[in-house]
């Protein structure tokens, strides 16, 4: 997957989505209507997840199992990526208070 900052954002919902509804089997269409985000990239993200065992495949369903070690890598990464979210929109937001864009 690209390490851009739109993707990351997807995976960031993906995985907060999935460990809300931890033990829970998930379609990747679903997924796609709760984020409101095409199914294609849902599909390739929901794979590329499965294929790091962060989430577990089952046919054409995916579901996140509790896993003390894969839970601290997944919150740790959810921290950073939203620090990185708000670090950013503060920065347009004072670009935009600066330079008189609303």
């Amino acid at each position: 997957m690209p390490g851009d900052r739109a993707t990351e954002n997807a995976v960031r919902e993906v995985l907060e989505l999935m460990s809300s509804h931890a033990g829970e089997s998930i379609t990747p269409g679903r997924v796609a209507d709760r984020l409101n985000r095409p199914e294609r990239s849902v599909r390739v993200i929901l794979s590329s997840l499965a294929a790091g065992y962060i989430l577990k495949a089952d046919g054409d369903e995916y579901r996140y199992e509790r896993d003390p070690v894969v839970e601290l890598d997944v919150q740790r990464f959810l921290r950073r990526s939203g620090q990185h979210s708000q670090l950013v929109q503060d920065n347009l937001a004072r670009f935009r208070d600066r330079y008189g864009y609303r």
